[in-house]
């Protein structure tokens, strides 16, 4: 296993990085109901959600292209674990709250906020640990060092 161990550690932050990009796709293309996803949940202040509309996407978009790419992976995959952690948080209170909402994550059309998408993004934070706390560093570009500890 400990041979195989650094590709499994690949092909989990290639994967975690298609999905970011593939959600943040048609919430670059459409700011405006991403926007209104996110006022669903009622607990950013109003206006916010539209500058929170505006650089999620992109921030996503970035962050998958790193993890695929091998760029700065320990940013990516810290920064992908605290997305995560957030959109958790969102889901579970907008589920306590009762509301019978789309979850606005860009993976399905209608996908509702509930326990299942929460039990998905723990595994998503699982992944992005993963690769966070990955010994070898395959295929990357400027890793960290042992200077930047």
């Amino acid at each position: 296993m400990n041979k195989f161990y650094p590709w499994l550690i690949v092909l989990i932050r290639v994967l975690i990085g298609v999905i970011f990009i593939y959600a943040s796709y048609d919430k670059v293309l459409d700011p405006g109901k991403f926007a209104r996803d996110i006022a669903n949940y009622h607990i950013i202040p109003f206006g916010l959600e539209n500058l929170i509309a505006i650089i999620l996407p992109w921030l996503e978009l970035f962050i998958g292209i790193g993890l695929i790419a091998g760029l700065m992976v320990d940013g990516a995959s810290m920064i992908s674990g605290g997305l995560m952690t957030i959109f958790i948080l969102f889901i579970l209170q907008a589920t306590l709250r009762g509301f019978n909402i789309e979850c606005g994550c860009g993976l399905k059309e209608g996908e509702m906020v509930g326990w299942n998408k929460i039990l998905e993004n723990l595994v998503f934070l699982g992944a992005s640990y993963l690769v966070w706390q990955r010994q070898q560093k395959l295929f990357e570009f400027f890793p960290k060092t042992p200077l930047s500890h």
